[in-house]
This record gives structure tokens, sequence and C-alpha cells, in this order.
């Protein structure tokens, strides 16, 4: 083998994507909400940036006023305010117990030694979110160094803590502990709760009712009370706190045509500081310099990405709009089948950019709020003037036509793709099965109701 050392002289073509290309790729494919959490990171770190949020506080000048003269005419700008009872900042704020304290404050009731309340307290603090009590029975025995006697004591004084159910050990015993709580156990029904679950869920009256031996009304009745019942008690004392999605983008008839505008609300307006950028023009300090352009270079570009950021979120949402025009005027089941590599040709840019600009945006329509990713659907064959369907069109119908079966006698898919094929549309029974678990419908035994 001869190796030689020799010198080659290659063309090609690379893509090399700058900080800035990559914080406006990364920007755009923000969501509203993590947006503002860029934000907020660059003003922290940033002196040269001012982030300002566009939104309507209270208006201070005049709560203190109304609170010197202790009385106020109240209209819809005003704080709720009422003689016999003068505000104060704590009544401003909602105190919300999570399940935690609220079962620590109910235990308070109880007559117990010190020992029940601590070994109490541990059960409760070892509740999951749903309320049940999921550990090991002799990881508590070994762990606090109790009797079983102690244990099960203790356990059962939970077990009669509000809601009912709270403190079980399995789906089972906090069905029989809500039973028990409003009167309702005998053997029967209690047999069917720890051996019938999955009959209940299934709809198998006939079998549940011959294995209990007794009558369908009677299974009807105890299967009706056994649904009624809450699987998830602790759920009721949730602390989560709710996200509220807003529109990137609102659609709006005016003058008699759709026109479709940026959500300016709650959004950051964004500037220089003066101060600092008076810097580079007085300082001597090549340092301190430096370090201004720098930041003043982060700060204008941060501006500029999220500027160009809006100008495509509202380029895309009016080529959706313009293309889905007949969902924007009459709704749901007017949807179109739409690719992104169709909004990508009609706005001359990259499907990519198209992914990126629809990725956790919203859009506010007559017809409510919907995500960008809403409006790309596929295509199914129908017989109606040679046209091609939604997916999301077609299930929209199946849901209405769900919603609007005999719940005694539910269709089954077959029976759906039946009449969705005499309005037009060529479905199998499979897509049809497919279609509504992705709406989270059950099947037609299970939506069967007595």
């Amino acid at each position: 083998m001869n190796f030689k050392n020799t010198l080659e002289l290659k063309q090609s073509q690379k893509l090399i994507l700058t900080a800035q290309l990559k914080q406006s790729l990364a920007i755009l494919n923000m969501s509203k909400l993590e947006v503002e959490e860029e934000i907020k990171k660059e003003a922290e770190n940033n002196p040269m940036l001012e982030a300002e949020k566009n939104d309507e506080g209270i208006d201070w000048e005049k709560y203190i006023k109304n609170m010197e003269l202790k009385s106020i005419k109240q209209d819809k700008n005003d704080i709720p305010y009422n003689s016999e009872n003068n505000i104060d900042f704590e009544n401003m704020i909602k105190n919300v117990n999570n399940l935690y304290e609220h079962l620590k404050e109910e235990l308070k009731y109880f007559k117990l030694t010190s020992e029940e309340k601590k070994i109490c307290n541990y059960i409760i603090d070892s509740l999951d979110e749903d309320g049940y009590f999921r550990l090991n029975d002799k990881n508590i025995l070994r762990t606090l160094k109790i009797s079983i006697n102690e244990f099960e004591k203790c356990l059962n004084i939970v077990q009669q803590l509000d809601p009912p159910g709270i403190g079980a050990r399995n789906l089972s015993e906090c069905l029989i502990l809500q039973l028990r709580k409003i009167d309702k156990l005998d053997t029967t029904i209690e047999n069917i709760v720890i051996n019938d679950l999955e009959l209940i869920a299934k709809n198998k009256l006939k079998e549940i009712s011959k294995k209990n031996k007794i009558s369908i009304d009677k299974c009807k009745d105890v299967i009706c009370l056994i649904k009624s019942l809450d699987p998830k008690p602790g759920l009721l004392y949730s602390n989560d706190k709710s996200i509220y999605i807003q529109p990137d983008v609102i659609i709006k008839k005016i003058e008699g045509s759709y026109c479709v505008y940026a959500n300016e609300k709650d959004n950051y307006n964004l500037r220089i500081n003066d101060f600092y950028k008076n810097i580079i023009k007085d300082s001597s300090d090549k340092d301190a310099e430096e370090f201004v352009k720098n930041k003043l270079n982060s700060a204008a570009n941060l501006i500029k990405n999220i500027e160009n950021r809006k100008s495509t979120i509202l380029n895309i949402a009016q080529a959706i709009m313009e293309e889905q025009i007949e969902f924007i005027e009459k709704g749901e089941k007017y949807i179109k089948p739409l690719k992104m590599k169709d909004i990508a040709e009609k706005l001359n840019i990259h499907e990519s950019t198209i992914s990126r600009g629809v990725n956790g945006k919203y859009m506010l329509t007559p017809f409510g709020l919907y995500e960008f990713k809403y409006f790309f659907n596929t295509a199914l064959e129908t017989n109606i003037f040679c046209e091609a369907a939604s997916s999301t069109s077609i299930k929209s119908e199946i849901k209405d036509i769900i919603n609007n079966e005999n719940k005694r006698k539910p269709l089954s898919d077959e029976a759906i793709s039946k009449i969705l094929k005499e309005q037009g549309v060529n479905i199998a029974r499979r897509t049809v099965s497919k279609y509504r678990e992705e709406l989270g419908i059950a099947s037609s035994s299970r939506r069967k109701e007595f």
C-alpha cells in the first residue's frame, strides 16, 4: 500500500447557525408562556433591556382613597367594598388548604393519644394525591415500631375523615368506605365491589346478576349506585394551579370581513435602557464599553427575534384563515384537509418554519379557541361532489352521531361507519374505531346506560 501526504481542495456547502439565528428559531418554536419566561430571564441578566408588562393593575390611588372615605360607589372598574366588611390585603388572597392540611385539621376533633396522633399524621402524609394509602403495611410497622393492631386502629381513624374513601388501600376499599358512610352497604353490594368491578366496567349486566343471584333491575340499581361514587376522593382537595391558555392571534369580523390580529394583552413592552446606552459614548473604559456593547446586541437581538416571531405567526394565521374560511364562517364540520406543506408553499417559506410557527400557538376564532395544529389534518375520500373531507370534520360528525344515539342501544363502530357512508363519506369500521378512541369516547358496550 502506498501512503502519501497530499493536499486537496474541495468545495462544499454548509449551513452555519449563528447565535442570533439559533435564538430566532428557538423563539419561533416557543409558546406565548415560554416567550414570557425567556423575556424575564433576559431582563434579569441584561441591564440594557427594560421589560414592562402590558396589563391593567389595581388603581392604588383610588383604592387608598376609598379606604379613607369608608364608602364607595361600586362599578366594574372598582374593587368590591362593603362598609360592614372592610377590605384588607389578606382578604384579597384565596386561602385553599391542600388535602393533607385538611385531614390534619379534622384529626384535631378526635380524642387521640400522642402516639396515635403521630401514627395518624404519618399515614396522612403517606397518602397519594388521589387519597390512597399505597405503602406496604409491614414497612410502616417496622419504621414506626408499632403493632398491627395499633396501625389498623389509626388507619381506621384516618378512613373516617372527609372526604369519604380517604385512606383506602385499593379501589374496592375506597368504594366500600363511601358506601358505608352513606349507609348503603350490604353483603351483595360488597361482593360485587370486591369481585366484579371489571364486569361493571364492561357493562356485563346479565353476568353480574347471574353470579350474585339478583334480578336485572336490582343489578341495574347497584351498578348505578357504584358508578355514582368517587374513585379518586383526594382530588377534591387538589391544589394544582390552572394555567390559562392565551391566544397568540384573534380572528374577528370587522365590517363584514374577517381580520387576523395579534393578541397584545399581557405582552411585554421591550426597550433599550438609554442610561447604559450613553455609556458607550462617554466611557473611556474599554472593558465597560465592550460589556455594554455585548449586552446591547443581546437585547436588540431578542427584541428583533420576538418581532420576527410575531410577524411569522400572523402570516401563518392569515394563510390558515384564508384556507379554512368555511370553518371560520360555519364551524368545525366545514374544516378542510390541509397540510403544513400547503401553507409553506403559499408563504414561500420552509415547512420547518411552519412547524415551529404553529407549535404551541393558539387562535381565537368565532367558534372558540383552537391550537394552530388543529387546522392541519388528513383527507378522507367522499362521494359528495368528488371532494375530500378532513379527518377533523369526520371526528366531529362521529361525535355528533354518538351524542344523538339511543343510550340504551348505543351504536357500534360498524353502524357508525354505515351512517357515514350513507352521508357520502367512505370510512372503514377500524378508522371509526381509531377516531372514536382519539376523541376519548368509550366503545358501545361501555356507553350503554340502563
